[in-house]
């Protein structure tokens, strides 16, 4: 019987471990949707734009008066969040964590609703209506960032409290720093993975493997993140409408983010009313993975304050 009970679970081990190499992002994947069903989250599927499919997690008691809507960024998706949802929920916060349109579970969108930052946010706004949320705290990462902002813009009177963070959407680029950009994050070979993953991460959270590297490589020419960097256009950005966003939104930004640059937020959060920034010392653009349990704290005081 230990013999069975061994070998079984040195079957497991070696087949997890394949996985694990063979495409350690999609490991990554599943283990935060067991994270999230071991912390009681309920999956649904509700109608996007245009009948697009959209998949969210719901956590955390129903009863609380404001939700949290966590957003991703790009070439995230909803697992991205699992453990500040987690963290959220445990404080009382009914928690929402959308997969973006093409992402996770969710539906590519329709040709009518594009990959830009405008069908991303007409997605946000089908997903409130699906479960009936009339007000909601917005937090947004990166590509998430600049889709709540977008949508704080366009549906001010949802938007209780709106907190970016490591947001895109703020810079003044030059064309060439802009297609370089635009090329990093769409990397062809393993060279290219290697440096996207050292622009991302200034805490790296494994070694730079080559295999690690390469399935990072892989999941930036899917069809969703080359679709979006492609989609993306200046005229949606949220530079120079920083005024017009909510009072008291909060930025929280890295402090060695070389994606999307501290310099930017620290020119932009003085020009929106009763704006905030709090800089997470030591981590680049993803604070929540780099630094969890800071990052966490910092975002219970951006949603309390």
């Amino acid at each position: 019987m230990r013999r069975s009970v061994l070998l079984a679970a040195l079957f497991l081990g070696a087949f997890a471990a394949g996985s694990f190499f063979a495409d350690p992002l999609d490991l990554v994947a599943s283990a935060g949707a067991l994270r999230f069903h071991s912390a009681g989250a309920r999956s649904t599927f509700i109608p996007g734009p245009g009948g697009a499919r959209l998949h969210a997690w719901e956590l955390g008691p129903r009863s609380a008066e404001v939700p949290v809507v966590l957003l991703h960024g790009l070439g995230a998706a909803s697992h991205y969040w699992t453990e500040t949802a987690i963290d959220l929920a445990r404080s009382g916060r009914t928690v929402i964590v959308p997969d973006a349109t093409g992402s996770g579970r969710s539906d590519p969108p329709t040709p009518a609703a594009g990959w830009g930052i405008p069908g991303r946010v007409t997605a946000v706004s089908a997903l409130l209506d699906a479960l009936r949320l009339r007000k909601v705290d917005l937090v947004g990462h990166s590509l998430g960032g600049w889709t709540a902002g977008g949508f704080a813009l366009s549906a001010p009177h949802r938007v209780r409290r709106l907190v970016l963070v490591d947001s895109a959407g703020f810079a003044r680029l030059d064309p060439e720093t802009e297609r370089a950009l635009r090329r990093s994050l769409t990397p062809r070979d393993r060279a290219g993975s290697r440096r996207l993953y050292d622009l991302l991460f200034f805490r790296k959270p494994v070694p730079a493997w080559g295999f690690f590297v390469d399935a990072l490589g892989r999941n930036y020419r899917k069809e969703n993140v080359v679709a979006t960097v492609a989609a993306l256009e200046g005229k949606d950005g949220l530079l120079g409408r920083e005024t017009l966003l909510p009072s008291g939104t909060v930025f929280i930004h890295g402090s060695e983010d070389a994606v999307c640059l501290l310099e930017d937020t620290r020119s932009a959060f003085p020009q929106v009313p009763r704006g905030r920034l709090f800089v997470v010392r030591g981590t680049g653009h993803d604070a929540p993975l780099e630094a969890p349990r800071l990052f966490h704290e910092t975002l219970r005081r951006a949603l309390s304050e």
